[in-house]
């Protein structure tokens, strides 16, 4: 780091212990890496294929320093930040001439005011179809509790996937993902989320996807819309989300159904015509026990290993084969 930014660190550091707030830092490094078992090519934040999580407290001021390793330009947007006096960090290339050129660092440095959480992506659409996207959780100020009561937590982006190299993608995608979070997303699995009856659990669901608006559903349960881009709203209640790229929603669901059974999870290409052949993004709901037959259970490799008995007509055919061969 040089003398200039170090000073600008410095005076930075002064200013926001004289007005009380807290400073993040980060430090990324973007660059091409081939994951998966398909050796996709996609593009990583630190290694990660989704990027790291920006957790912050309204009010922070955060600062993000990128190294671009890649062959061009560099460009990050944060969704739902309003980036007041911190235009040059706001990463629309087009607009605001803040792109990171090959071999070079910026350092992105703004203030978080929207509650709840956002995605960042590249201003540029094959970086973030390559997976240079990820989430800004944003807390409620220090001391301040959340306004919704909850059991459980949790955050899924919904994505697309096009499994070739990022320079030679398709305009439909390949597959839809409602992506693990714990994991990189690259191939598709199926998401498995258990939940206990009658917990209420406080789902934050976004989409990056470069054109496609996607809808989303739990079979059976209800979603209670509380949170839309940072803003809390009057709650209501509906079956299905469309949710447009670039946008969040927070909702609540409660665990109420039949916990016997399992449920799926969907989300599909909204006003996607009969010819498209893009596959549903699949994920299962299931209740804590499991239900179904315990995976251990002594009793079914029993029954399993003693009806493995050969079939009288097969071992008769068995012996007299030898002999017809002969007379042939």
């Amino acid at each position: 780091m040089g003398s200039s930014t170090t000073a600008l660190f410095l005076c930075l550091l002064v200013m926001m212990a004289a007005g009380g707030a807290r400073g993040l830092f980060y430090n990324w490094e973007v660059k091409q890496e081939m994951m998966g078992s398909y050796k996709e090519q996609v593009v990583t934040i630190n290694g990660q294929h989704r990027g790291p999580t920006i957790q912050a407290h309204q009010g922070d001021r955060v600062f993000v320093r990128v190294t671009n390793r890649l062959s061009q330009n560099v460009a990050i947007h944060w969704h739902n930040t309003q980036q007041i006096q911190s235009l040059g960090s706001d990463g629309t290339g087009d607009v605001v001439p803040r792109t990171i050129s090959p071999g070079k660092t910026f350092t992105y440095v703004f203030i978080v005011h929207q509650l709840g959480k956002s995605p960042y992506n590249s201003y540029y659409t094959m970086q973030t179809v390559a997976g240079l996207h990820g989430l800004i959780d944003v807390l409620p100020p220090y001391g301040v509790a959340e306004p919704f009561a909850q059991d459980y937590n949790k955050s899924i982006i919904l994505d697309d996937r096009y499994y070739r190299s990022y320079y030679d993608w398709v305009a439909e995608p390949e597959s839809l993902l409602i992506p693990r979070t714990d994991r990189n997303a690259i191939n598709p699995e199926y998401l498995h989320w258990r939940v206990v009856l009658g917990q209420t659990y406080y789902l934050n669901i976004s989409s990056v996807t470069p054109h496609c608006n996607l809808s989303f559903q739990i079979e059976g349960h209800n979603l209670t819309v509380v949170e839309v881009d940072g803003h809390y709203v009057e709650p209501f209640v509906n079956q299905s989300l469309i949710v447009y790229s670039g946008k969040t929603y927070s909702v609540k669901i409660k665990a109420n159904q039949d916990p016997s059974r399992n449920y799926s999870i969907t989300t599909d290409i909204v006003g996607q015509n009969t010819t498209a052949t893009t596959p549903l993004g699949l994920a299962v709901l299931s209740y804590s026990p499991p239900a179904g037959p315990i995976r251990n259970g002594v009793s079914p490799q029993s029954v399993q290993s003693l009806g493995n008995k050969a079939c009288e007509e097969h071992q008769m055919m068995l012996a007299i084969l030898p002999m017809l061969m002969w007379l042939i």
